[in-house]
């Protein structure tokens, strides 16, 4: 994510935890092999968590806009009006 001020986030292009270019090894914990890894201290800086997942802010963000906005994946209604529709 090349702008992730814009949605509140300080950290759009590294993960939270892993090794390697981006932290794109997924090596949290120890994991794979890999003994040696970075965590940072605040994730709800960051858009990735690891290298196969966002993090748990970014979840949220998404379901709420989907519960009441209008994205170009629900079609015209949101998942609210959606579910309170006769």
């Amino acid at each position: 994510m090349n702008y992730p001020s814009k949605y509140g986030f300080k950290e759009g292009k590294v993960a939270f935890c892993g090794s390697g270019p981006y932290r794109g090894i997924l090596s949290c914990g120890g994991r794979r092999g890999v003994k040696e890894y970075y965590l940072c201290d605040n994730v709800s800086e960051y858009v990735f968590f690891d290298s196969a997942h966002r993090s748990e802010r970014v979840y949220k963000q998404f379901a709420r806009q989907a519960w009441i906005g209008k994205l170009s994946v629900n079609g015209s209604q949101s998942l609210r009006e959606l579910f309170e529709s006769k």
